[in-house]
């Protein structure tokens, strides 16, 4: 071959080398545009990974990052694999090595470094080749985790695919800080609307309160005023009553103040189980709740009624985890039971003013009061009308036929049973 087509051969392999790298810049370009295009995580990672497999000429790539909780480094997005989170400890492996020395590292026989876990091939069932893995900094210069290129497809990892995989970081840094700034505002906003919301609650149920005029009055005041103090109706209702297990000693034993937190806190969360199921609060004493809730159907009140009991059964399990009183868990009675009730406003007049409430009267809420005080730590007790109305859909143990205060009849109760 003469000595002019030899130089032809190494211009077009420098022409093809000089693609080849343009293309990678152009792939790098697209990464910073979806990025910037999408904030929440999940997809967010999903499509840098991709990307990061053509731009790297790899089978995957995993981003691992840093949980300061747990000091663990777990995988976001791990491409290919149906599993979707790995945690391993932070200085365990090769991004573990890589995390904790804060350098790139190449190794292009995996199986032969003692710094590789095999743990993770193992559970997987993929055996990784060879790996180039690069720490991931933020803006503050700390490292956040690493990403990790795995399987070359076509011969071993170089330096030049080190300088790549580091401008890919620059940019998955970037991105998560956006994801976590945008999750901390969601969240916040969330737990502002929650605030207001409980707010708005709380003030009409405090206990110190002298007039009490819930939503139902309010629509009556509001589109027919002359109408506030008309007869009560007869209609179908489903009556919720909550009280604190224990109550009279807890204000007899430990400082009151505490106490009124324990319950402010509490009924504050029960009341948004209540209001997502259309329950509207009707009676309050220091230490119970009366709840009333009627729509078209007895069977559709009947089914709210104790969805909303089993949320607060749940609700209950996380404050008890979450907040910690001298007298540790707090447990409640809870009894409903549905039926015809008279429904209306009563306006009563006494020395400090004068107090409306709407609420439904009659045997079937005393019943439900009668049914609550049975219960203990916080079991959903139901009388056998709502039995009926639910029994389809929420399983439920028969406690027996029992014999109330003041009632003359047996009364079937129930336990709607709490599945974790």
């Amino acid at each position: 071959m003469t000595h002019t087509g030899k130089r032809s051969i190494v211009r077009r392999n420098e022409d093809i080398a000089i693609r080849e790298r343009t293309q990678r810049f152009k792939k790098l370009y697209n990464i910073g545009q979806t990025i910037t295009s999408e904030i929440k995580m999940d997809a967010l990672f999903r499509l840098v990974i991709e990307q990061t497999n053509q731009v790297m000429n790899t089978e995957r790539s995993t981003l691992f990052l840093y949980d300061d909780y747990t000091e663990e480094l777990w995988s976001l997005v791990a491409t290919g694999m149906t599993k979707n989170e790995i945690r391993i400890k932070k200085d365990s492996g090769l991004a573990g090595w890589v995390f904790q020395n804060k350098k790139q590292l190449i190794v292009n026989d995996t199986y032969k470094d003692t710094r590789f876990n095999l743990d993770v091939d193992r559970r997987t069932g993929y055996k990784t080749k060879n790996i180039l893995c690069v720490p991931v900094f933020n803006r503050a210069e700390k490292c956040i985790g690493t990403l990790e290129a795995l399987n070359r497809r076509t011969g071993n990892f170089v330096d030049e695919d080190a300088e790549f995989l580091k401008s890919i970081s620059d940019y998955v840094a970037i991105a998560v800080e956006n994801s976590r700034l945008y999750e901390d505002i969601k969240a916040y906003t969330e737990r502002l609307e929650a605030t207001i919301f409980i707010a708005e609650k709380l003030e009409k149920i405090k206990a110190q309160l002298t007039k009490f005029v819930p939503a139902s009055v309010a629509k009556i005041m509001e589109q027919e005023p002359d109408k506030i103090m008309g007869e009560k109706i007869l209609m179908d209702v489903s009556v919720l009553f909550i009280d604190i297990q224990g109550f009279s000693g807890l204000m007899e034993n430990f400082d009151q103040q505490l106490v009124n937190d324990m319950v402010e806190k509490h009924f504050s969360k029960y009341l948004l189980c209540v209001g997502r199921h259309g329950g509207e609060l009707n009676e309050t004493s220091g230490d119970g709740l009366m709840i009333m809730f009627k729509s078209d159907t007895l069977e559709h009140h009947a089914r709210e009624a104790v969805a909303a009991g089993m949320e607060i059964v749940k609700e209950n399990q996380r404050l008890n985890k979450e907040l910690s009183y001298p007298w540790d868990d707090v447990h409640l009675h809870m009894g409903i039971n549905s039926g015809k009730a008279y429904v209306g406003t009563t306006r009563m007049m006494s020395v400090t003013g004068e107090r409306l409430t709407y609420t439904a009267s009659g045997l079937v809420t005393v019943i439900a009061a009668r049914i609550g005080k049975l219960s203990e730590n916080t079991s959903l007790f139901i009388g056998p009308e709502t039995y009926s109305m639910i029994r389809d859909i929420y399983p439920c143990d028969f406690i027996g036929d029992c014999r109330l205060k003041n009632i003359s009849e047996l009364t079937s109760i129930f336990q709607v049973k709490f599945l974790r």
